[in-house]
């Protein structure tokens, strides 16, 4: 009898504790969701949007506030949701500044160019990311933004395309071994030593030869993959990423694979191990611009906002708004 009521208590304390946790679990897995979310989004799309407008313009395009009829107070106020959904809250504060700095050169030109705007954090969202940090995270933000208030990154009189990842593969990319005419000589291969033992850095997935070949063909129609050696990496660029493949009868970059296989970068692998086919993969996001762990690096060893900017967009001018540049 005794032993029947311990057993009894057990299953009621097992039910109790469920329900205790059970809130923490569904805000972990929506804080995941979030952030891979803003991993595996349209991130090379906007690139090669923006590419295309760019290489169009002429040197020099003027960009300023003032002639764009801009409201630079409304500009302030979305800021901190955009930095919300675009680094973590908890990164070094010179880390969040460069981040400002990015966020609002990208919302600038989104707004001169009357283009597609940054996304942000709406209150409610931010709520449930931060839980019950979430007024600490928020006034962390909102200090942060206004500490660089106005401040943009200019490029021979234009705003400067702010690109930013994740984690590099090791090296940042050089825009133009990928777009020959894009008119960013600040989207330079920057060495990134601190990435490579970043978490998160490598991920390694299987799959069964079978499953490989048909994801191929399923994803690229008419490619007529049958074996894994149909699947071939042609070129990459001096930072690691693919650049050209074949899969099959059809030819496509890296980004393409990328993204159809949900991988974290195109800077990956593909080999045949113990009759799977496996997938290194290297670096989380598109490689160009600032490398966001490798900026917290930075931070953490003294390094001043102005000076991860200067490190990873050589060329560009640190300017303010109200000065009418």
């Amino acid at each position: 009898m005794r032993g029947k009521i311990q057993k009894k208590i057990d299953m009621l304390l097992s039910l109790v504790i469920i329900v205790i946790l059970l809130p923490l679990f569904v805000t972990i897995i929506g804080q995941r969701m979030q952030l891979e979310e803003l991993i595996y989004g349209d991130a090379q799309q906007v690139i090669d949007e923006t590419v295309t407008e760019r290489s169009t313009e002429g040197d020099g395009a003027g960009n300023s506030s003032v002639e764009a009829g801009i409201d630079a107070a409304e500009i302030e106020q979305q800021l901190v949701g955009i930095v919300a959904k675009e680094i973590s809250a908890d990164a070094h504060e010179e880390a969040l500044f460069a981040q400002c700095v990015i966020a609002r050169t990208n919302l600038y030109d989104a707004k001169t160019r009357k283009s597609a705007e940054p996304e942000a954090l709406n209150v409610e969202e931010m709520r449930a990311l931060w839980g019950e940090q979430f007024e600490e995270c928020y006034e962390r933000l909102k200090l942060c933004v206004e500490h660089t208030e106005g401040e943009v990154l200019m490029w021979n009189g234009s705003y400067a395309y702010a690109a930013y990842h994740a984690i590099s593969a090791g090296s940042t990319r050089d825009m133009a071994e990928l777009y020959s005419e894009a008119k960013m000589p600040y989207l330079k291969a920057q060495v990134c030593e601190a990435d490579v033992v970043a978490e998160g850095y490598l991920s390694v997935s299987y799959l069964e030869k079978e499953e490989f070949a048909e994801a191929c063909n399923r994803l690229f129609a008419g490619s007529g993959v049958k074996n894994t050696e149909d699947v071939v990496i042609e070129t990459r660029d001096t930072a690691g990423y693919v650049t050209a493949m074949k899969v099959g009868a059809v030819t496509c970059d890296g980004e393409a694979f990328r993204e159809g296989f949900g991988l974290n970068s195109a800077c990956f692998a593909i080999s045949e191990i113990d009759e799977r086919v496996r997938i290194v993969t290297k670096g989380l996001g598109h490689g160009f611009g600032l490398s966001q762990h490798t900026a917290n690096k930075m931070a953490e060893e003294g390094g001043s906002y102005r000076e991860i900017l200067t490190y990873f967009f050589p060329g560009t001018e640190l300017c303010n708004v109200s000065d009418g540049k």
